[in-house]
């Protein structure tokens, strides 16, 4: 598998389909690897059970979480991530919510998200956030690679 790899962590069939295609849309050209779930999440970053093949299953350079999800919660992740000490607790960590409470997002950010953005359809906040990306790679220690964005002009 490719390396850049952007993990998107969401529940929602629709809603990860709407995220890949807006990538698409925006000239993302990064492979997406889409789990449904918190404790798939944790199995592909600890390269557990099926994500056990580093080069098949690389580190990602982004990850892009809900918070509610099935199994464990966005949040119980994110805990999990940051108490981390082999390097995926430095993987930038993007929360992508339908909450409309704001104390979950605060509470992401103490957990450690570096963003939070509310799911629309038209993701335009996250668009602008990902336009930004190299903050992340500039603001981090995490040195796998940039997320490689080329814009449609």
């Amino acid at each position: 598998m490719e390396e850049n790899l952007i993990l998107l962590v969401e529940d929602c069939a629709e809603d990860a389909s709407l995220v890949v295609a807006s990538f698409k849309k925006w000239g993302i050209t990064n492979p997406i690897m889409v789990v449904p779930d918190g404790e798939e999440a944790v199995d592909y970053l600890a390269g557990r059970g099926a994500f056990a093949d580093r080069s098949a299953h690389p580190l990602p350079c982004l990850a892009i979480l809900d918070l509610k999800l099935p199994t464990m919660s966005g949040f119980e992740v994110l805990k999990w991530v940051r108490s981390q000490t082999n390097g995926v607790e430095k993987l930038p960590v993007v929360v992508l919510s339908g909450t409309r409470n704001y104390r979950d997002f605060d509470e992401a950010h103490k957990l450690g998200a570096n963003a939070c953005v509310v799911k629309s359809l038209e993701l335009s906040e996250l668009y602008e956030l990902i336009q930004h990306l190299n903050y992340f790679s500039v603001a981090s220690d995490y040195n796998n690679s940039a997320v490689e964005f080329t814009p449609d002009l």
